[in-house]
């Protein structure tokens, strides 16, 4: 139902390639991972860096330490030729360990010094070294360092030591390797972290697109009237589920009004087709001498052109009320008076099917078109009356608050079906199907009266149950915008 492909031509004079969703978001997915891993990596290599790096500097003052109390113990522990003999043992072992010892004693005397005892193999060391830790690391910038620590006895100072090495400090095979080796954990992690994402992304790309791309076809589907097709509401996704919802919503809505205009066109049709067909008969009849040109038949065609004539004014009032320039003579209406004035334009019919009807509530006074107002209830009065049988009770109550005024027509009638509630308000509809002229009249009472209040900003809503009747409530506000 969607777009498949990752690319789409535009038609356009310029010809611009358009990726699909789907494609955009795999992409962002991976392009967004690959920033990341490629970020953590970095960030991670160089903080491992700078700490192993602080590390080895510890590290290598902890030898330089350690070098210095076993030149300390030799000192405290030896004299004379056993004193240099030893001192040159802890010496060559720590050049061994790529440390160059030089000793003095308290006076400044030089004891033993790794430079004099084999020149030339440290500055091999030194000269190797360097090339390794340039091999390693070709940025790295080291060079030849010394610090001094003290020869102490106790709390006695007995002479100094001066410990030069290859600084800051110096990377051994082992440690190479096991740099070398987080890097390529790093590496490793980063690539299938990469891979994960990406797959996370088409997946998820997936999860989105397939559902806009439904909604597409759905609304394609609709463009050419085919209503019947549903969108299955399972994204996860709430923004995705209200969308698909709402095209469906829309599906439903527009099958219904489908359904309402083709009952429309019928009911138009059948309207106009019972007076046009009575008028054509009786004057067929006149014509061809089957019936004298009575008053009787002449008021009975006269009664069909008055019926055509309602039905066209109503029409005619409809389509003034729903024009969006139709505009409201606006003052101040007592919604009580006008209620009270709408019963007794009844009077006859009321009594003549002995139905009791009253008028409750406080005095409520909006802005609003006095005339219109007017018609509401004759409307909304007249709606009741017809359908309420002899002996039941039409109340008309009122109430108001701070920005609304209400007014609720309740009668005992025959009431409304649940299946035909949704659909009162529009034209033509009635809830008997037989269009009976004794049931009512042409069905567009209601969708006046409808007009009416929404011209006013206010709302209609009824709620019935079949056999014990129905209440209309108008929602108006008391003052207009």
């Amino acid at each position: 139902m969607g777009e498949d492909k990752a690319a789409v031509w535009d038609g356009g004079a310029c010809g611009t390639k358009k990726h699909s969703l789907k494609f955009k978001l795999s992409l962002s997915y991976a392009v967004m991972a690959l920033l990341l891993v490629a970020s953590v990596s970095l960030i991670s290599n160089l903080f491992f860096r700078s700490q192993f790096n602080r590390y080895m500097i510890r590290q290598q003052d902890a030898k330089n330490r350690e070098i210095v109390s076993q030149i300390s113990r030799q000192m405290v522990q030896n004299s004379g030729s056993s004193r240099a003999q030893a001192l040159e043992t802890v010496g060559v072992s720590a050049l061994e360990r790529g440390v160059i010892v030089k000793v003095y004693d308290d006076s400044g005397r030089i004891l033993w010094d790794a430079t004099a005892h084999n020149g030339g193999f440290c500055q091999q060391m030194l000269k190797n070294m360097a090339e390794e830790m340039q091999s390693r690391s070709p940025n790295f910038k080291g060079e030849y360092e010394e610090k001094k620590y003290p020869l102490m006895s106790g709390v006695k100072r007995i002479g100094t030591v001066t410990a030069g090495y290859y600084g800051p400090f110096f990377y051994s095979a082992n440690d190479a390797d096991f740099i070398n080796t987080l890097n390529h954990v790093l590496f490793g992690v980063g690539l299938g972290s990469l891979v994960l994402a990406v797959l996370l992304g088409i997946y998820m790309a997936n999860r989105i697109s397939s559902p806009i791309a439904h909604a597409i076809g759905a609304a394609e589907n609709i463009a050419k009237g085919n209503y019947r097709e549903k969108i299955p509401q399972a994204s996860g996704t709430l923004e995705l589920d209200r969308l698909t919802a709402s095209i469906n919503r829309l599906s439903d809505e527009l099958q219904n009004q489908e359904v309402l205009r083709r009952r429309l066109t019928t009911d138009i049709a059948h309207e106009l087709r019972t007076p046009l067909a009575a008028l054509q008969g009786n004057v067929e009849a006149l014509i061809d001498g089957v019936w004298e040109p009575t008053r009787e038949r002449f008021e009975s065609c006269h009664e069909e052109i008055l019926r055509l004539a309602r039905l066209v004014s109503n029409l005619d009032r409809l389509a003034r009320l729903e024009d969006e320039n139709a505009g409201l003579r606006l003052s101040e209406v007592d919604l009580t008076a006008a209620a009270e004035k709408a019963v007794r334009s009844f009077e006859a019919e009321r009594m003549k099917k002995k139905i009791q009807v009253s008028v409750s509530g406080p005095p409520v006074k909006i802005a609003a078109d006095a005339d219109q107002i007017s018609r509401v209830f004759v409307n909304l009065l007249s709606n009741a009356l017809k359908y309420t049988p002899e002996g039941g009770a039409v109340r008309v109550t009122l109430s108001e608050d701070e920005k609304n005024a209400a007014v609720e027509v309740s009668d005992t009638g025959t009431g409304i079906a649940r299946e035909d509630l949704p659909y009162i308000f529009e034209r033509f509809y009635r809830t008997d199907r037989s269009r009976s002229s004794r049931s009512g009249g042409a069905g567009i009472g209601l969708a006046i009266v409808k007009a009416i209040v929404e011209m006013h900003h206010g709302t209609i809503s009824a709620r019935s149950a079949v056999g014990k009747g129905t209440v209309f409530r108008v929602v108006l506000p008391r003052n207009q915008p």
